[in-house]
């Protein structure tokens, strides 16, 4: 496993944190590994972590009427989680799949909350880690309601190239919304 190197820079890019408090958050995480296709989670459990991907991808996905939805993908140095879970204790309606392995670092829940409590820079972390988050899900469902599923792939080709090079066209296509035989024409007009 990678030492806490690449957490604690992606951390301090957010809010600088002295290294006691650097220590009070590496305390608390669990260095985890996961082989391609192995489940974070899966629908209909409770999230007890959030993760950050030190190497790999994932996905966030569901299943709709027997079909498999690609939600979201995050790649290293980024936060997963079945976010809402994570707050509510409720059960999530998504997986989150290794596409790769996955070497990542989990905070659970009850570490997560005791440092909120004891540390303002690691409260304020996670706020503005949610706060990415929200604005990351904003702007997809905005450019699901404003545009064609053309000009989505031409913005996800300029927003992420590594996304279009690395995913499957089912996944691919699943998260922009089509079929995969219409995500071949489209690459073939472009």
């Amino acid at each position: 496993m990678d030492t806490l190197a690449g957490l604690r820079q992606r951390l301090d890019e957010i809010n600088p944190l002295s290294d006691e408090q650097w220590s009070r958050f590496a305390a608390i995480v669990e260095p985890v590994e996961y082989p391609k296709n192995a489940f974070l989670i899966q629908a209909g459990q409770v999230e007890r972590y959030i993760y950050y991907l030190n190497e790999g991808m994932v996905r966030l996905s569901l299943t709709e009427n027997g079909k498999d939805i690609s939600i979201d993908f995050v790649f290293s140095n980024n936060f997963a989680s079945a976010y809402s879970s994570f707050l509510t204790g409720q059960p999530t309606a998504f997986s989150i799949q290794a596409l790769t392995t996955v070497r990542a670092f989990r905070f659970s829940r009850v570490g997560l909350l005791q440092l909120y409590d004891e540390s303002h820079p690691a409260e304020r972390i996670g706020r503005i880690i949610a706060e990415q988050a929200f604005l990351r899900k904003t702007s997809r469902e905005v450019l699901f309601l404003t545009s064609t599923a053309k000009q989505r792939y031409v913005q996800l080709i300029e927003q992420n190239p590594t996304l279009v090079q690395t995913i499957s066209v089912r996944h691919l296509a699943s998260y922009l919304g089509i079929e995969p035989e219409s995500l071949s024409r489209i690459r073939r007009d472009i």
